[in-house]
């Protein structure tokens, strides 16, 4: 259409639209409001723009973005994160990791201790509390932010709807109208500054723990010498929350969609669950024993990957597969539709996590599973993040089973991440089988 160009089918179903581009060549450029944006939809040339640094953080994705985090780590340019990035790289260390393990496993017992039989459950909302909590601990352990982190999983629904308005409709003007939908953002994002506000005033005064990644970031200083002020701390806190929460959250509600899907996988994971836990709570040290578990994690990644689109800008003219993009252009990653791609991941909307058994997994695999980004700017909290879900999904399938309360079919809802649209479940309690127990770890 003249002007909007691609608007429409952005707006209608994003997901076809940028999976479709794959039937072209490896760079597709496409028009949104005026803006001409240039599509990679192969996993080479994928690869190309994430690694190098002729591409910065950028693009109608990551402007988005800014709206709500700022010019945090996730979000901030190339010369910012290489300050940034190693003043929050200790708190994901590995072994800082297996010191929140505890932690993560203990607010997966206590979500799951409120489960009763047969009870509908709404699984996003359960695991955005379960996510929040782990964060609440973990990450900014300062009395007010387990109350910032809850707000910000209230919160996180209606700033991600508004933030897909303004990625397609990138018109400030029109997001300043006094609109239904504009209030809600807008209250939503005033409530979430006011609890991050008070969080930073606890660090200030001194009442926080001292250990959490937050004090990290508190004790830093610019690249002046000079401590950073609350709207930098602030652009930290929200990344932290925002990452921590939504994508975990997100990823724990699809994989459980997933499997009351699909009970030959579901009964995999629970027969490894039974073999290598007896019955136990996961700890740790189990995470190596459980790799279906983790299969079946990467497989849901692979699928419904939250971030399902990724922007940079170009700093300089450069090629790109044979097509120059010339400097200043916005370049667009899908992971969605590279991660779908049939060339390299075989029957693409089949779950199967076997494609991802060490002897299976290819390097086309390897570069076009962009679910965690690449290159220098590859996500931090993977580690922390698959922990936390290998976690919760042990202590979850440990005891539960979830069933289907309707017909409704699992559909994936592209806002500005993507989340799953389906009914609830409904919780069934379950005991471990005792032929996978005998042969468990209480044997070895």
């Amino acid at each position: 259409m003249p002007w909007l160009g691609h608007v429409t089918q952005m707006v209608r179903d994003p997901l076809t639209f940028l999976s479709s581009l794959r039937e072209g060549p490896a760079v597709v450029r496409v028009q949104l409001a005026g803006r001409a944006v240039y599509v990679v939809n192969a996993a080479e040339a994928a690869n190309q723009v994430l690694v190098s640094s002729v591409f910065d953080k950028g693009g109608p994705f990551m402007d988005t973005a800014r709206v709500l985090v700022g010019n945090g780590v996730i979000t901030c340019s190339n010369a910012d994160h290489r300050r940034q990035q190693p003043v929050m790289r200790p708190a994901f260390h590995r072994d800082q990791v297996a010191r929140y393990a505890p932690v993560m496993g203990d607010c997966a017992e206590q979500a799951v201790d409120g489960w009763r039989e047969g009870e509908l459950l709404d699984v996003e909302a359960r695991m955005y509390g379960l996510a929040a909590q782990v964060v609440a601990r973990t990450l900014i352990a300062a009395p007010a932010g387990r109350k910032a982190a809850d707000t910000m999983a209230a919160a996180l629904p209606v700033l991600l709807e508004g933030m897909f308005r303004q990625l397609l409709m990138p018109w400030p003007l029109l997001h300043r109208l006094p609109l239904p939908a504009n209030r809600r953002f807008h209250q939503a994002q005033a409530r979430l500054e006011l609890a991050v506000g008070h969080v930073i005033a606890q660090y200030r005064t001194g009442e926080a723990p001292g250990d959490d990644l937050l004090s990290l970031v508190m004790a830093a200083a610019a690249d002046d010498g000079r401590p950073l002020d609350d709207t930098e701390v602030r652009d930290q806190v929200l990344s932290v929350l925002a990452a921590g929460v939504e994508t975990t959250a997100s990823l724990l509600a699809w994989t459980l969609h997933a499997l009351a899907d699909h009970p030959d996988v579901e009964s995999r994971l629970w027969a490894e669950l039974d073999r290598e836990l007896a019955g136990n709570a996961p700890a740790f040290a189990d995470i190596e024993r459980l790799p279906y578990t983790r299969q079946v994690l990467t497989e849901v990644l692979r699928l419904w990957p939250p971030t399902w689109m990724l922007s940079r800008v170009a700093l300089e003219e450069t090629v790109v597969a044979g097509f120059t993009v010339p400097t200043g252009a916005d370049v667009i990653v899908s992971p969605y539709a590279l991660q779908r791609d049939p060339g390299i991941f075989p029957d693409p909307e089949r779950l199967d996590p076997d494609r991802w058994l060490p002897e299976r997994v290819t390097p086309a695999q390897r570069q076009a599973f962009t679910a965690f980004g690449g290159g220098r700017r590859k996500c931090l909290g993977e580690h922390y993040g698959m922990t936390e879900t290998v976690l919760a999904l042990a202590t979850i399938s440990n005891r539960w089973q979830l069933r289907k309360a309707n017909a409704a079919p699992l559909r994936p809802l592209p806002r500005f991440l993507l989340t799953p649209k389906a009914g609830p479940l409904v919780a069934i309690r379950r005991t471990a089988s005792p032929a996978g127990c005998q042969s468990g770890r209480g044997e070895q």
